[in-house]
């Protein structure tokens, strides 16, 4: 399958469907981590199933392709926000997210009194703040960027060969 049919049959369709579902969120979010390696494997010039990298091509897609508001969170090991480490390793290695992590859907927003990516005492600590859906809404914006990139050439080479 070529790239940019995967990203939009798997990694944009098959995970909205999961969304408009919803499907536990974990698993969602589990997902879409995963994705967003995929679309920053999409970034280097490694092979696809390069070992050692999920830690630079997460970073990588989220500071090239995601709104600026994720940056403050995309820091570093060590940081306590850190989407890499809190939001991709917790959920990749042991399925719970980090304890710095709370994540809701939109219909909890006003009853949370939260926004996406709010930093917000629950539960006793300070919790950055995912929303499901603004969070897949970035992710699905990257994939469409990412799919331009190759249709207009900017990304290009025998990564993006159609198969």
């Amino acid at each position: 399958m070529a790239v940019v049919d995967f990203i939009q049959k798997v990694l944009m369709e098959e995970f909205k469907n999961l969304q408009r579902d919803e499907t536990d969120d974990i698993i969602l979010l589990s997902l879409l981590c995963q994705g967003i390696v995929f679309l920053g494997a999409c970034l280097d010039s490694e092979p696809f199933s390069a070992k050692g990298l999920s830690a630079p091509r997460f970073r990588k897609a989220i500071d090239d392709l995601f709104p600026t508001s994720y940056h403050p969170f995309n820091q570093g090991s060590g940081k306590r926000y850190d989407l890499y480490e809190n939001l991709r390793c917790s959920l990749f290695h042991i399925i719970l997210p980090g304890s710095y992590m709370e994540f809701i859907r939109r219909s909890q927003k006003a009853e949370w009194n939260v926004d996406h990516l709010e930093v917000k005492e629950i539960r006793g600590m300070n919790r950055l703040v995912l929303v499901s859906e603004d969070l897949f809404e970035d992710y699905e914006r990257a994939c469409k960027e990412i799919i331009t990139r190759i249709r207009e050439g900017r990304l290009n080479g025998w990564k993006f060969l159609a198969d």
